[in-house]
């Protein structure tokens, strides 16, 4: 029998074995890989975590305590990554303010000023506190509330790349959970598309002995002097 080609991508193995097998074997082969389908939908809309059982990879799915195998090694790394993708680092919620940070925003904003907005509570990751990077990482979902906030020589200031520029640099005061009151460079990283905290932030990091895992919780106001500032909190 002449050998037939495939245009769908599909494998030559598995077309071969559909060709020459009898309409049982056929049979039990299409409804292999229609449950392979289903238990990848069931996965994709599921918290799944990937385990090994028996040398062979299996997807678990946390909320029933079940497992389904996934056969297909590529189709299982892909899930994961899927999965990692979706998760999003923002904790749900409102963050309270501490006392002692908001008196501090209170005497620098003045009578009249609008209320510091609450950006978003992030879990510290393990970068966030290398003091070789010295930076934190404001979660891209957030970009568009900060961009509501910042004016546009804000934004042109941020997006400044170099330290030829240095002196263009955009500089925010920034309030911590104690009250104490410092400087950051905050910048926009467009390689990234997302804002961070630089420079002085390992200076904030050993001063709260700041661990990864510790959730991070970000409000921006201005002073009275309408410049642009951060309430910066930390916590286990």
């Amino acid at each position: 029998m002449a050998l037939m080609r495939r245009r769908d991508g599909g494998s030559w193995k598995r077309w071969n074995a559909l060709l020459d097998a009898s309409d049982s074997e056929r049979e039990r082969i299409n409804n292999e890989n229609e449950e392979q389908k289903k238990n990848i939908e069931k996965v994709n809309n599921n918290n799944n975590a990937i385990t090994f059982k028996n040398n062979k990879i299996v997807i678990k799915i946390i909320n029933n305590n079940n497992t389904l195998p996934i056969k297909n090694k590529k189709i299982a790394k892909k899930i994961v990554k899927k999965k990692r993708k979706r998760e999003d680092p923002e904790v749900v919620g409102e963050a309270v303010m501490p006392e002692r940070m908001r008196e501090e925003i209170e005497g620098l904003m003045g009578a009249g000023m609008k209320p510091p907005t609450w950006v978003v509570n992030k879990r510290i990751t393990a970068s966030d506190v290398r003091a070789d990077l010295s930076r934190l990482f404001i979660p891209s979902e957030c970009e568009w509330k900060l961009e509501g906030l910042l004016s546009a020589e804000e934004m042109r200031k941020a997006r400044v790349q170099g330290k030829k520029n240095s002196e263009e640099v955009l500089v925010v005061k920034m309030v911590d959970g104690n009250g104490g009151v410092s400087d950051l460079d905050f910048k926009y990283w467009t390689s990234l598309n997302k804002y961070v905290f630089t420079k002085q932030w390992t200076q904030f990091v050993d001063k709260f002995q700041v661990k990864e895992g510790w959730i991070v919780e970000i409000w921006c106001f201005r002073d009275k002097h309408s410049l642009l500032c951060f309430g910066i909190n930390v916590h286990p």
